[in-house]
């Protein structure tokens, strides 16, 4: 009887440790990230877009009569510009095309196009086709055409000169659709999402939409305020291969390292060059 009650005992510990590796239909593995570097982040924004270029950090913070667009250091968290969005708009997904900054808003169709050095707003562009329902969370540029999430397991492929739509593609673990698709950020090959409701980033791959692996940034909690909502927010410096996440009314933005074998190419040559010559 001993024997029996031990032999049950091992089983049900194995299977509770194996449990969320063995979840029906699911094949990415979950792995941890390394924080580098923290750094201050304002806790009263709502982060729904982050991007990074030229040394400063973009960020749209969300809801309505409150949205606006930021520009700040992103070792010190001191703004240098804010563009207040109109009260009718929920700032959603930023991301860089053209020396222009594109970011949608939430459930009005209409994206916006600002000058990224004055954040002075440009114009205005549609993002979805007249009588869809299409929602605006999350968006990234790949390149070659704008990568939009609605906040569901579907990214939507744009074109870059005129945002028309050209393809779609279903997001899944296995054979499991991964809804709730959030903020975007493409990184060397692979497309980097948020998850809402979740502290987990998907890897996908960009032309079978699978996810090729998980970011687990729960450890980050011990780090954060207890009051801080969702992770929410990735921007990714080529140069030096530097990943930043935080999430919204988070008091923290964090340089994370993970994996390099999850994108293809995780770093620019010249930063790769440059670590070989060091």
């Amino acid at each position: 009887m001993h024997l029996f009650r031990f032999a049950i005992a091992v089983i049900l510990g194995v299977a509770a440790l194996l449990a969320p590796a063995i979840r029906a239909g699911a094949d990415a593995a979950t792995v941890p990230c390394r924080v580098v570097a923290e750094y201050p982040h304002d806790p009263g924004t709502s982060t729904q877009g982050l991007f990074f270029s030229d040394g400063l950090l973009y960020e749209s913070s969300g809801g309505f009569g409150q949205s606006y667009l930021t520009v700040s250091e992103p070792e010190t968290g001191q703004r240098l510009r804010t563009q207040p969005i109109e009260g009718r708009y929920f700032a959603e997904g930023v991301t860089l095309h053209d020396h222009k900054l594109f970011m949608l808003t939430w459930l009005s169709g209409t994206g916006f196009i600002f000058d990224p050095q004055s954040l002075e707003l440009l114009t205005t562009f549609a993002y979805r086709a007249d009588g869809e329902t299409t929602e605006g969370w999350g968006l990234t540029f790949d390149g070659d055409r704008f990568i939009l999430g609605s906040g569901t397991d579907v990214l939507r492929f744009h074109q870059a000169s005129d945002f028309a739509r050209t393809g779609t593609l279903a997001v899944r673990d296995g054979d499991i659709p991964v809804r709730l698709l959030n903020e975007l950020e493409y990184v060397g090959g692979m497309i980097l999402a948020n998850v809402w409701k979740s502290d987990k980033i998907a890897v996908i791959d960009p032309e079978s939409g699978l996810v090729a692996a998980w970011v687990d940034l729960a450890p980050l909690r011990e780090r954060i305020a207890p009051e801080s909502g969702v992770a929410n927010g990735i921007a990714y410096d080529p140069q030096t291969g530097r990943l930043f996440v935080t999430g919204k009314r988070w008091d923290k933005l964090f340089v994370v390292e993970v994996e390099t074998l999850l994108w293809r190419r995780p770093v620019s040559p010249d930063a790769v060059s440059e670590k070989l010559n060091h």
